[in-house]
């Protein structure tokens, strides 16, 4: 027996004794909670926040790393842990704690899926309109601590436009709330933004409190084929100027538009834009009608209304990490909607012969670059250089890029992050502050946070 798996063995034992077997995940499971190399030493599962609390603190003690987990779908992203620890699996507290409807507010647990949450707000007509890749998968917890959006965000913003409050436990076990269960919440510091995006490095969230909307009684999308780029920004332009401009507006290059696997977008032209449209249904068909008329000149145009449409949704949000078929690098650049035309200009940037798919947000600004190669023999300098490069450029554009996913010998030679940012020193006094002893996901973050 290795000295790695005695370890196990031995934290299994007190983390059975501290939580109860059932909270324990057995061994043979460990596999499903690597970080690329990276496989945790023990893995527990707790069911109630007091569990969370008592496990932070039982850590803390010990000095022992703890790496959350919910869902796992974005369980790549990041750098490489620094250091062995165990898994905080946090799919047990999945629970809706409070729902009021009159005052447009739900208090969940963070384990719950945010598919979960669709379906019970869809009972009763509301939404949170979160929509990250893989919903039926991804917990409220890990779509706040990623930061992850979706297709609709040029209409409903960001996950932290509807966060309101916020339960966390600390690095030390210390429990304790930011923001409150009430819309107009204009007390104390905001600390449920200092959370959102900070991938757990900070405190592990266990319940959350959003706002709540009206769900939209009607779904519709046009898709349009155009000759070139120039002609699909122009387009998407004028029609982002618009009274009656989409809910959001996504450009796909010819190699993305063939991968994202719906036989309504039409391949064989140039790049192809896809217009959402949500709403009452006579306003989502009168919608459609106008935006079909500003689209006349394109080469190739469909309308698809209901299930389909939503389908198509789906498809958008999933696409960086469709487990039918996954890019194997995969780029996610943050920029403004006024570089949309550079944006689609970065299929040049090749890693190993093969070109990147673009999916550019032409609402609300930054994309994905894709490339679904096998690069497993290729050298890692040659997918970590372009990779710089495109991080390079985006830099140059006034936004960011992350590497959401490379093959890990890649990984081990860049900063997926990418340069790190102005306020790096701040960001580290804050981690110091929050979490001394560097115990919550360390190394994973900005800067090897």
């Amino acid at each position: 027996m290795t000295a790695s798996a005695d370890l196990g063995r031995d934290l299994s034992g007190q983390l059975t004794e501290l939580l109860g077997g059932d909270r324990v995940v057995p061994s043979s499971r460990v596999t499903d909670y690597t970080i690329g190399p990276f496989a945790p030493s023990a893995i527990v599962r707790p069911s109630e926040a007091d569990q969370v609390s008592a496990l932070l603190q039982w850590a803390h003690h010990n000095d022992i790393a703890v790496y959350p987990a919910g869902g796992r779908t974005f369980s790549h992203l990041g750098n490489t842990p620094t250091r062995p620890g165990i898994a905080l699996d946090m799919t047990g507290l999945n629970r809706m704690v409070d729902f009021q409807p009159a005052d447009l507010t739900v208090r969940v647990q963070a384990g719950m899926t945010v598919g979960q949450l669709d379906s019970e707000l869809s009972q009763d007509g509301k939404c949170v309109p979160l929509a990250p890749p893989l919903a039926h998968r991804a917990t409220i917890g890990g779509t706040l601590a990623t930061g992850i959006s979706g297709p609709m965000r040029s209409a409903y913003g960001l996950p932290r436009d509807w966060l309101i409050g916020v339960s966390v436990v600390g690095a030390d076990g210390t429990m304790s709330k930011a923001g409150g269960q009430v819309v107009k919440n204009v007390t104390g510091y905001d600390l449920n933004r200092l959370y959102i995006g900070s991938l757990g490095t900070l405190a592990v969230i266990t319940e959350a409190t959003f706002k709540i909307a009206p769900a939209p009684m009607a779904w519709a999308a046009i898709v349009a084929a155009f000759e070139n780029n120039q002609t699909a920004v122009a387009a998407c332009r004028n029609l982002l100027s618009q009274p009656f401009a989409p809910q959001a507006l996504h450009v796909l290059s010819p190699p993305a538009a063939r991968r994202l696997g719906d036989s309504n977008i039409p391949v064989g032209y140039g790049p192809v834009a896809v217009a959402l449209i949500a709403g009452r249904p006579a306003s989502v068909k009168r919608r459609v009608e106008d935006t079909a008329l500003v689209w006349l000149d394109a080469a190739s145009a469909l309308h698809i209304a209901g299930e389909e449409a939503t389908q198509l949704i789906e498809l958008l949000a999933d696409f960086p990490i469709n487990p039918a078929d996954p890019p194997s690098v995969c780029v996610r650049m943050n920029t403004s909607p006024y570089a949309l035309d550079n944006l689609l200009a970065m299929d040049h940037h090749e890693i190993g012969g093969e070109a990147p798919g673009v999916v550019a947000d032409a609402g609300f600004g930054g994309g994905r670059l894709m490339w679904w190669g096998d690069f497993s023999s290729q050298d890692a300098a040659q997918v970590a250089e372009p990779l710089r490069q495109v991080q390079s450029t985006v830099a140059s554009l006034g936004g960011d890029a992350i590497v959401e996913a490379c093959p890990q010998a890649a990984k081990e030679l860049i900063d997926v992050w990418g340069p790190a940012p102005s306020g790096i020193g701040i960001m580290r006094r804050i981690k110091e502050q929050f979490d001394p002893n560097n115990l919550l996901n360390p190394g994973r973050f900005i800067g090897g946070l």
